[in-house]
């Protein structure tokens, strides 16, 4: 499984250059191991980056969030309409990603537990069992490598800090060893 980046060009840029922009960087195959159309990332994504990123920065509260809702938003767009990307599919990715922003901004997306996490789980489980696709030397997917594997920890880290989070209300003060003004 390899990813897309977006800008295309974000490895040829200036060290510099790279770190006014945050890239987006989508899964190119789906859960069940089929390419996405490029049509999707050229032409759906591309045109609408910075949109995206305005939405992850303004609804999600990260922008380093773009990478999950840009491919939520394109796998889903996808396997509704495959390589029919319509007229404009900006406007499909635009229209969608606003959807999916809403939805990740109010908890755990359902269809990414059911889609992402296993996809994720199935790449790692190829290159520890010795049956990846691709060359581990070569320097593009080493990069890919570190890039899921920065995804996941990054996902698991948000994932333990919601679970750990500090109880709100009167309860949380008896648990921090203070009375409630209740009793």
């Amino acid at each position: 499984m390899g990813f897309v980046i977006i800008p295309f060009d974000y490895e040829r840029l200036s060290d510099a250059e790279r770190k006014l922009i945050v890239p987006i960087c989508i899964a190119s195959a789906d859960r069940f191991g089929n390419e996405v159309a490029s049509i999707w990332f050229e032409k759906g994504v591309a045109p609408v980056q910075d949109r995206l990123r305005d939405l992850a920065r303004y609804n999600l509260r990260d922008v380093w969030r773009v990478s999950e809702l840009a491919e939520i938003t394109v796998h889903k767009l996808w396997e509704r309409h495959g390589k029919d990307a319509g007229d404009s599919p900006w406007r499909r990715v635009w229209a969608r990603a606003v959807w999916e922003a809403r939805a990740l901004a109010k908890g755990e997306s359902t269809w990414r537990i059911k889609h992402r996490v296993p996809l994720v789980i199935d790449t790692l489980e190829r290159e520890l069992n010795g049956r990846a696709r691709f060359d581990p030397t070569h320097r593009n997917h080493v990069y890919e490598r570190e890039l899921l594997l920065e995804l996941v920890e990054r996902r698991m880290r948000r994932t333990i800090a919601r679970i750990f989070a500090r109880p709100s209300g009167c309860c949380s003060r008896a648990i921090r060893g203070t009375k409630s003004p209740h009793g």
